[in-house]
């Protein structure tokens, strides 16, 4: 019983460090240009506008103007 509750608290502590050392983690989701979000990928009701770090893309939402 001990070995399985050892092993549980590792994985629970273990997440939040990779999630500090993994930085690609830092810049998904951030915000960019003209009020766009870095992903990996855009949906497809979204437009590819720039790209972030990482080589992810800056995504806005609907079609905007250039």
């Amino acid at each position: 019983m001990k070995p399985l509750l050892v092993m549980f608290v590792f994985l629970f502590l273990w997440d939040p460090v990779l999630a500090g050392i993994n930085s690609l983690s830092s810049e998904m989701h951030k915000k960019c240009y003209k009020k766009g979000i870095c992903r990996l990928e855009c949906y497809k009701s979204e437009m590819l506008v720039a790209y972030c770090m990482f080589q992810l893309e800056c995504c806005v939402k609907g079609n905007p103007a250039p």
